[in-house]
């Protein structure tokens, strides 16, 4: 397959995790999704079909290799090598991507932009359940920051989640007070 020049090489955090993954080891494919799947699902999010297509792309660009292995009575597998290419990439994104200030754009913002479209206490329900389900998401960061981290890089990246997650939990507090008092204002009755 031919290689395409640099500039065309996959850029994004996916890339930059899985070129990560074989800086330290030869892996196969499902030891790589296994161990983002355990030790980083709170960090990125990556299915297995995306890993794999990304891993051949990968390969096409000539960043990993890629050999069958079989052992014993198991099935043959993919196990993938980075390659001086790849190691080279992997330090020039990560030297470009670390610095970045990314915008804190979550989503379901859209949907808060024009709830003043439905009746207030159907506003306050959704952002109730909102709420719930951000507890249950600091949780489970607090769960995955509380477990050792691979690294001290990877707990620093959870650290981060846990940040933000109790800042947008903190965000829908306020919010679903101030609702809570603005609704119980307007008709005279609490609803809290």
């Amino acid at each position: 397959m031919t290689k395409l020049s640099s500039d065309h090489f996959p850029a994004d955090d996916r890339t930059l995790l899985l070129l990560g993954l074989l800086t330290e080891q030869d892996r196969h494919g499902y030891e790589i999704n296994d161990f983002i799947e355990r030790n980083l699902d709170a960090v990125i999010r990556l299915k297995k079909a995306t890993a794999y297509q990304l891993l051949a792309r990968l390969e096409g660009h000539g960043l990993i290799e890629s050999r069958a292995e079989a052992l014993g009575q198991r099935p043959t597998r993919r196990v993938f090598h980075l390659t001086e290419a790849g190691r080279s990439h992997f330090q020039r994104l990560l030297a470009e991507h670390l610095p970045r200030s990314e915008a804190l754009i979550p989503e379901g913002n859209v949907p808060v932009m024009f709830s003043e479209h439905l009746p207030p206490a159907e506003v306050l329900a959704a952002l109730r359940e909102r709420l719930a389900g951000a507890e249950e998401q600091l949780a489970a960061a607090q769960a995955a920051a509380e477990r050792s981290p691979c690294t001290s890089s990877v707990g620093l990246a959870l650290e981060r989640i846990l940040w933000l997650t109790r800042a947008d939990r903190d965000w829908l507090r306020a919010a679903v007070a101030r609702l809570e008092r603005e609704l119980g204002a307007g008709d005279g009755t609490s609803t809290g």
